[in-house]
């Protein structure tokens, strides 16, 4: 199994910041079975959280066509029998608890969406589903305007939904068409809200540096709860202590306060290491950069109401101060 930081990527680019969100709790497997001829035949696995790898399964074929897509395009780990890529994929839960809040919008949207689609073109039965719809309901009231967003949707649940269905809309095409209306701008709007951004970056070069912000961008894909978020800021801080590593010359450097740095001392390495290549009027603002990587990887470890909003931040902060470290450690090797 492995995080999906690259399909997550790929589909950022397609602006498809909906799928990208959804995959970002998820892992990927690939499960053999017997297929035609007595051939092995591949199918892709994503495991999740609900309601994310409900909301997955949901997805409409050519959604579902699309992650399939971004996930062997770029997820070179995974060699597939035959050489095909896949037009399918399959989700199943994972064994973690269910994600909950504002986390849970955007596949409680789309789950809502889908859902009554289904139930006005001949598909799930009303009285099998309308305990889940009238739940979701409930829970996007107070979800969605946490992420500043109103969610305006008239139907308490799909007795409703069919009663104005069979008064107001005839054909199958016109009531997919009210449904996309009435969710597909609040679903766009919390994709932007929820996604994650990946920005991409060269390797810096140092081989434990980079080996550990793998890790990390592994670690927070794989997130769900706030012992993984701080798994991740536990991981920043050990880039940023090899960064500090790296740069540190304990004979030619020396810390603003005359204490000599221990080998895990990387807010002393840096501030030591920038002092003498990078003095001068921009000093401050480029060693508060580093000062505030490292403490916000330090507050993200020992917090204990670790989010994914902060997790990403202190990976954006950590690989950022390492892209800055190996320009300024480069430019003082050619002086």
């Amino acid at each position: 199994m492995t995080g999906l930081i690259n399909s997550q990527k790929y589909l950022l680019k397609l602006q498809r910041f909906d799928l990208a969100y959804l995959i970002s709790m998820a892992v990927l497997s690939v499960r053999s079975s017997r297929g035609p001829w007595d051939l092995d035949q591949d199918t892709l696995v994503l495991t999740a959280p609900r309601p994310f790898s409900d909301a997955i399964r949901a997805l409409p074929d050519y959604d579902r066509k699309r992650l399939a897509e971004a996930l062997c395009a770029n997820e070179a780990a995974f060699q597939l029998n035959y050489g095909l890529d896949p037009d399918d994929i399959h989700a199943e839960p994972s064994n973690v608890d269910q994600v909950e809040g504002s986390e849970a919008a955007l596949p409680n949207l789309i789950l809502q969406k889908e859902m009554m689609i289904s139930v006005a073109t001949g598909g799930q039965r009303i009285q099998d589903v309308n305990d889940y719809y009238r739940a979701r309901h409930v829970d996007l009231k107070s979800s969605v305007p946490a992420l500043g967003l109103s969610y305006s949707n008239p139907h308490d649940d799909l007795w409703s939904w069919y009663h104005y269905w069979r008064a107001h809309l005839p054909q199958y095409a016109d009531r997919r068409q009210y449904v996309r209306e009435l969710f597909d701008p609040l679903i766009a709007a919390a994709s932007n809200r929820t996604s994650i951004a990946v920005v991409e970056r060269e390797p810096t070069g140092w081989e434990r540096v980079d080996r550990a912000l793998s890790k990390a961008q592994a670690q927070l894909a794989g997130a769900t709860n706030e012992e993984d978020f701080q798994t991740v800021g536990m991981l920043c801080r050990e880039v940023l202590i090899s960064v500090g590593q790296a740069v540190y010359d304990g004979e030619r450097h020396v810390t603003l306060d005359g204490v000599k740095p221990s080998s895990t001392d990387a807010k002393r390495m840096l501030e030591a290491f920038l002092h003498s290549v990078f003095p001068g009027d921009s000093f401050k603002e480029v060693r508060g950069h580093a000062r505030a990587s490292v403490d916000l990887g330090l507050n993200l470890h020992h917090r204990r109401t670790a989010t994914r909003q902060l997790a990403e931040l202190c990976l954006e902060a950590t690989a950022s101060t390492s892209a800055v470290m190996k320009i300024l450690s480069q430019n003082a090797q050619a002086m």
